[in-house]
Formats: C-alpha cells, structure tokens, sequence
C-alpha cells in the first residue's frame, strides 16, 4: 500500500469522525461547528475542520469525494463560521486568544491548500464550493491584516497566509502588510535554530511556514531555512524515534513526540529544493512513524504534487547522520551526542542539564547543591572538550552589607534596590563543573568536580523511567514513580518495560540530606530517583552504559 493510500485511509476515518460530532440543530448557537471535547467549540477548530471536510470532497481518491453528506456538513460550517466570525473576520482560539491574528492565520493556511486542491480538481460538482472558501480567505485575511501576534512564529504563519491571500483575492494590502512582518527578518541562528527552540513543535510550525512562504514568493531563502532547521532537527533524534525536547522553550517541553509530522516537511523541502539527499529522510520518518502505528499527515501535499511521494525514495537516507552525531549548539546551550541505539544531551542554563538514552530508556541528573539563594546547579557555560563535553558554574557564598554615607534613602525595605544598588559581601565562592567522556565501546564516562567553598551538601538526583526495575549487587526493587532511594555503593542497573537497560556508577553517600527548599527543581512525581551524596570539595568519576552488569535472574 502506497502512503499516500494510507494517509487517506486515517483522512477519511478523521472525515467521518469530524461528520459525527458536527452540531446540526438548527436553533443552536454552535448548529454547523464541531464540537470538541468538554462539549466545547470554537471557530478556529472549526475552520480546521470545514479545511479537512473541503480536502475529502475534492481529492477523487476519497470515499467521500463529491459527497452530499460532506457538502452539507460543508454548508452548515461555512454558516457557523461566517455568523461567528469577529467584527473584524478574525476567528477565536477561545482558549487563550479572542478575535486571534495568528491563529486565524493557522486555520486559513489550511483552507488555503483546500484552495489549491479545488483548482486542481474542481470540477461543475464543486464549482458551489469557489465562494465560500473565498469568502473565508479574504474575510479572514482583512482580520490578520489589521490584528497583531503574540510570539515569534506566529509573524511567519500570518505572512505566510497574506501573501497566498494576495494572490487569491487580488489583494495588494494583504502583500504589503506580509512584508511588515518578513522585514523584521526570519529568527533563524546559523546552527537552523529558531527562537523559540521547540524541537517538538514550533520547528514544525516554522518549517512548513518557511515553505508557505517560499510557495507564495517563489524566494529560495525562505526554503534554505526550512533545510537547515531540518538538518539541525537530525541531531535531535534519540534512538527509540523520539525528539529530544527538554530544552524547548514551549509547551512541548519534556514531552514525547517522534517524527510523523517531519515526514512532509522533509519530503516538501527536498523536492522543492531538487535535493533528494533532503528528502530521503521523510522516508525514514515515515517508517519510524510507522513502527509505532503512527500514519503520518500531509494527504493535501501528495494530492497537489502527484510525483511527491515517489521523489522522497528515489535516494537511501543516510543514517549516519541520525545515528552517528556529536554536535554543540552552543548558540543554544545544547549538546548532543548519539553513538547507534545510546544518546547523550548536555546543556547549559538548566538544572536537568543531564540526559541519557539508551534503546526507549531514559534517565536524567539534576545536582541539588544549596548556597544562599540558589538551589541547584544550573550551568552558565558549555564548551567542547578534547574527548567530549564540559558544563560549569559558580555559586557564591554572599551577604548584604549596610548601606553606607545617607543611605538608601527609605526605611520601606521593599522600596529599596537591593539587588542593584546594595553592596554585597562574597565570603567564599563554589565551582562545579561536569565533563562528559564518551567511550569507544559503551555509554560514557562523567566526571563531577566541585571545588571552593568546602561543607556544602551534594545530592546527585538521577531520574529513572518508572515501570522497570532498578537493582544493583544488594537490592532490586520495582521503579515506582515518585519513589526514590539513597544507594551507597556498588554500580545500579535500571532496565525498563521493554528491557533496554541503563547502568550508572559507582555510586556514593556520605549522607542522606533530604531537605529541598523553595525554588529547587522539584523530585519528580512521574520518575523514580537514586541519590548519590557528598560534601564539597569533591571528584567524582561515574560511568553510565547500556550493556548489562547484572544477571537480570535472582
């Protein structure tokens, strides 16, 4: 079965799913929307659903194709849509946003493509169907015109939508305003980062603007971004098919998310571009997709470009730069590492600066260390080593001193400006840093280093995956989350549900300090954590692998 017939096997099933929760009573206020879940709808989730019914009616291949339950569901949304439109034709993502620029932009980017997909197919069946997309478009595109955004992406969703508007309607006010935003120019670094660093979601967002934009001005730059965010984006995945996002700056931060949604963005990039080489990875996102019983979206892309699919396996892709990269970013504070079916991610500015991979186990290092008003230690600086990578910061042991000569000028303490203008005593200062030493045959090697202010208790906090075991050469024990345990020798093994297994150690405990105060990165209710402990100053060298230490019989 070609992907494209099994994209549109998951399209239809979505179709009908849209036609069954449809409002249809006539007298209601949401009569033609689509109601989501908690009985709730909107017209932003509405525009997406009358773009995906419009894209079933249009594409032959579709078993509601010229459908007449379709075409009424059509007519019955267009009526909610234009009857609860804002004053201005914005739509509501009423959630968070009301008479939403951006988000009316996302929604009518879609019924965009159903646009196009209409001028390619439509035929005396569908000619019904010209003015109210058109309506829709350009009532919509006034509102984007004359409304604002919220964050960075959002600039590149609204031009985008205005430049194709322009097109559509004949509108050069639409044009020009889409060149207000494209001046500020594209918040892409060298490395393909953008801004708001969101591996998970908001690259994904951005790529397929990029290529929106490119398809309306016909300007290669805008393609040239989306390829080096996608080249970037290979550095980012873990061996089990996953994104790394623990330092996305968004709301899929930590989340799990895998590649199903790059599978278009590859494939489009490369063929627009003429690199086969490009998209040659949609194919490995498909398939990796595929593993998990994930179908991949993108049915209007391979419907509007017929030779697509087959452009994306016309070349191998080269897993090597998947499965063998050791990259800093350091514009980003990140670096990544991945050797076969074990990772390593390393980055500065945050206290959970530690990740390791191996197969679909992870664990993670967080070092509670508190000295005055800091909790943990959170690198401020990352740089490459000889033979890997190297974290580190300062943590200074302070006090206020008085103010001197006529003083701060009030007695209301919280009127003065301490933190700016009162001088500061530094008693002592704490240096930590930690350098990852990658092996030529397994894991790597860490070493933690705290020098300086000598008594400050240590605690190494690993988070393991809960659901597995944890045991070392005197213990097993069920990792359960929110669990945790103090282990004072010896190496531990964690195995999860499907057997990959982590190891780590030796370990070490010269106390069991548990305290945590305010502001500290809290212990994870989802993870279970093994502390190791000390005082400082300190050494310490740990190994964390991926081979077993431990028969996993009693």
């Amino acid at each position: 079965m070609s992907h494209f017939e099994e994209m549109l096997g998951q399209y239809d099933a979505e179709t009908a799913r849209l036609l069954s929760v449809q409002c249809l009573g006539p007298d209601q206020e949401f009569s033609g929307a689509f109601i989501m879940p908690g009985c709730h709808a909107d017209t932003r989730s509405s525009g997406f659903g009358a773009a995906h019914l419009a894209v079933s009616y249009l594409l032959p291949a579709s078993r509601y194709y010229h459908s007449a339950e379709v075409r009424s569901g059509l007519e019955k949304a267009f009526s909610y849509l234009f009857s609860h439109q804002r004053p201005g034709g914005c739509l509501d993502l009423s959630g968070c946003n009301f008479a939403s620029g951006p988000d009316t932009a996302f929604t009518i980017n879609e019924v965009i493509s159903a646009w196009q997909l209409l001028q390619k197919y439509g035929d005396g069946d569908t000619l019904w169907l010209e003015k109210p997309l058109y309506r829709l478009i350009e009532s919509c595109c006034e509102g984007i015109m004359n409304g604002g955004f919220h964050t960075p992406n959002h600039r590149w969703a609204i031009a985008a939508c205005l430049k194709h508007g322009a097109k559509i309607c004949g509108r050069q006010d639409f044009s020009a305003k889409a060149d207000v935003y494209l001046g500020e120019g594209l918040d892409i670094n060298e490395d393909g980062e953008f801004a708001e660093r969101s591996a998970g979601n908001y690259n994904q967002v951005n790529d397929d603007q990029m290529i929106r934009l490119f398809l309306a001005t016909g300007e290669k730059k805008y393609l040239l971004a989306a390829k080096s965010n996608l080249t970037m984006m290979l550095s980012y995945i873990d061996p089990d098919g996953s994104v790394f996002t623990n330092n996305s700056t968004r709301q899929d931060y930590g989340k799990k998310v895998y590649l199903d949604s790059y599978y278009i963005l590859f494939l489009l990039t490369g063929y627009l571009l003429g690199d086969e080489d490009l998209a040659a990875y949609s194919e490995y996102c498909y398939q990796t997709s595929a593993r998990r019983g994930r179908v991949p979206r993108g049915l209007a892309w391979l419907a509007l470009y017929p030779d697509l699919e087959a452009y994306g396996k016309k070349a191998a892709p080269d897993l090597k730069a998947i499965e063998n990269t050791e990259r800093l970013f350091a514009a980003s504070n990140i670096f990544r590492y991945r050797k076969g079916s074990f990772s390593c991610t390393e980055m500065a500015a945050r206290p959970n600066f530690l990740y390791f991979q191996h197969g679909e186990n992870t664990l993670y290092l967080v070092i509670y260390c508190n000295v005055c008003e800091k909790r943990n230690f959170v690198p401020t600086r990352i740089e490459k080593t000889e033979r890997g990578v190297r974290v580190s910061a300062e943590m200074d042991s302070w006090y206020y001193l008085p103010f001197s000569g006529n003083g701060p000028g009030t007695c209301d303490w919280w009127a003065m400006d301490n933190a700016n203008t009162r001088e500061k005593l530094i008693s002592d200062r704490l240096q930590i840093s930690a350098e990852v030493i990658f092996s030529d045959d397994d894991g790597a090697d860490l070493r933690i280093t705290a020098q300086g202010l000598s008594g400050v208790p240590f605690r190494l906090e690993w988070g393991f995956l809960p659901g597995g075991e944890i045991r070392s050469e005197s213990f097993v024990t069920g990792a359960a989350p929110g669990g945790s345990m103090t282990v004072r020798f010896g190496s531990i093994q964690a195995a999860n549900a499907s057997g990959d297994i982590l190891t780590v150690g030796p370990a070490f405990a010269r106390h069991n300090v548990q305290n945590r105060m305010g502001g500290a990165y809290p212990l994870s209710s989802e993870h279970y954590t093994v502390f190791f402990t000390d005082y400082s100053p300190f050494v310490r060298e740990i190994h964390i692998g991926g081979k077993p230490i431990f028969d996993l019989t009693m």
